[in-house]
């Protein structure tokens, strides 16, 4: 960013079109006219043309300039920023149990209709941090609280169904979740809970989860992914190849919500289609706000001395040019 210290000083640039008009129209103008003189041929063969009658004033105009400009004395600013930012802390705790691969959000299945929707939603948070935990028989944090969210994105991309997991562990997926906010120091600590079934199996149950949550402050907003009863479930044959078959899978409703309700964030909600999903964690965008500030400040160069130091050889060259180049012609 360029800067000027005094900038009232460049009203001074106005004197220049005054002197050039002095220089080339009025001193001219003043210049004794004789008849009947052979000037004009003496000055052609002497040399003296229009080139040599302005270039001196040319020289003084850009010398002036150079001054002025370096009297106003700018100055070239790199600015950086202070940044003060309240910010939220979020992990995504996602369930990968074998059922997510149901397809009642096709051509989706429900991970990826997660992933999808859970993408979109670290987009639109740029100064947050994230984190994420898997869980399907057991939970595993794929990616601590961080700022790198390009990081993050490719942890999502990698979310795979663990296939060979016949039950799912919402309390303890929950539980890793809290454990990795319960030292944040953000003005709020959330855990965003995505499950598409009931829990079945760990050492810790969902409620017991919630309440350590809500003991650190950290609110739980549960999300049920898919319908509850028969959806097209896609079985893989070593002979037939893959195929679609209807099975039963069941959602847990009353226990999300049971968890929504002891760390104070209402009722847990429930997507069908992913744009439920998209709505509800727009919802979540909206209830979680950043305090977000930033103040920019510049370090200043000064840049003066180079002008003056092309005024310098300006004024050099004119001399020069008056004593040894321009032509001698007679007044």
């Amino acid at each position: 960013m360029l800067k000027f210290a005094h900038p009232w000083w460049l009203l001074a640039l106005l004197l220049i079109p005054l002197y050039w008009l002095w220089q080339t129209r009025w001193q001219n103008a003043r210049k004794t006219r004789l008849p009947f003189t052979r000037l004009n041929l003496l000055r052609e063969v002497t040399g003296e043309n229009k080139f040599w009658r302005y270039l001196f004033p040319v020289l003084r105009a850009l010398t002036l300039l150079c001054l002025i400009l370096a009297l106003a004395q700018p100055r070239w600013g790199r600015g950086t920023r202070d940044i003060t930012q309240k910010g939220v802390d979020i992990v995504l705790a996602v369930d990968i149990s074998g059922s997510m691969l149901a397809l009642d959000f096709a051509p989706q299945n429900r991970l990826a209709a997660a992933v999808k929707v859970a993408r979109d939603f670290i987009s639109k948070r740029p100064n947050d941090r994230f984190g994420l935990v898997a869980f399907s028989e057991y939970a595993l944090t794929q990616s601590p609280l961080t700022y790198d969210h390009i990081s993050m994105l490719e942890q999502l991309g990698r979310l795979e169904v663990n296939q060979t997991a016949s039950a799912t562990a919402i309390g303890l997926g929950l539980a890793k979740a809290v454990a990795r906010l319960k030292d944040s120091n953000a003005k709020s600590k959330v855990v965003i809970l995505i499950t598409d079934g009931v829990s079945n199996t760990g050492e810790i149950d969902p409620e017991t989860a919630a309440r350590m949550a809500s003991s650190f402050k950290i609110k739980v907003y549960p999300i049920g992914v898919g319908t509850n009863g028969f959806v097209d479930f896609p079985i893989t044959d070593p002979r037939f190849g893959t195929f679609y078959s209807k099975t039963f899978v069941e959602l847990d409703m009353e226990t999300l919500n049971r968890v929504a309700q002891i760390t104070g964030t209402g009722k847990a909600a429930q997507a069908s289609d992913s744009d439920q999903l998209q709505q509800i964690m727009d919802n979540i965008d909206t209830l979680e706000t950043t305090e977000y500030k930033a103040k920019v400040r510049y370090i200043w160069t000064e840049q003066f001395m180079p002008l003056l130091w092309a005024a310098f050889a300006l004024l050099l060259l004119e001399l020069m040019l008056r004593l040894l180049v321009m032509p001698v012609l007679p007044e």
